[in-house]
């Protein structure tokens, strides 16, 4: 399994995984973002009850 790098130099883990260290896009279908493992969904997007509690950071493409 090989890690991918984008323009950013960030490593990104690579799809259906959830390497923390790496980054993932957005699981929201309309949304690319990019955000930190194990995240799964950006701020936006996020359905878990701590969103108050500490923000995903994101990276636009």
């Amino acid at each position: 399994m090989s890690l991918e790098k984008n323009k950013d130099n960030l490593r990104i883990s690579p799809k259906g995984t959830n390497i923390p260290g790496t980054h993932r896009e957005c699981e929201e279908d309309s949304c690319n973002r990019l955000i930190p493992c194990p995240h799964i969904r950006c701020q936006e997007h996020r359905t878990d009850m701590a969103i108050k509690d500490w923000v995903v950071p994101h990276i636009e493409p």
